[in-house]
């Protein structure tokens, strides 16, 4: 079992920025895909290994501070929906 220190290590921060400059300081809590493509295949041991496509999959992060932050109407602050190629580090899959 990881213990409190190793949990906060892990923590990704949350991507928004207000618009006096100053970083949301929560974290992200949860991520949510939406339109996900989902394609199951064997792997090389013959188990099935689910993978996503990243054409129409896009994502929506939630902050432990503000959810969604909904409601910012502001188009320059790193977004809280984005396609795969844009999460945030750590959250990236390999």
């Amino acid at each position: 079992m990881a213990n409190g220190r190793d949990a906060m290590a892990n923590r990704i921060p949350c991507p928004f920025v207000y618009a006096n400059k100053r970083r949301c300081p929560g974290h992200i809590v949860r991520v949510e895909a939406y339109k996900a493509d989902i394609t199951w295949t064997p792997d090389e041991n013959g188990r099935w290994r689910p993978s996503i496509g990243e054409v129409r999959s896009h994502y929506h992060l939630f902050c432990s501070e503000r959810e969604n932050h909904a409601g910012s109407g502001r188009g320059d602050s790193p977004k809280m929906k984005c396609y795969l190629n844009q999460l945030p580090g750590g959250l990236k899959l390999e």
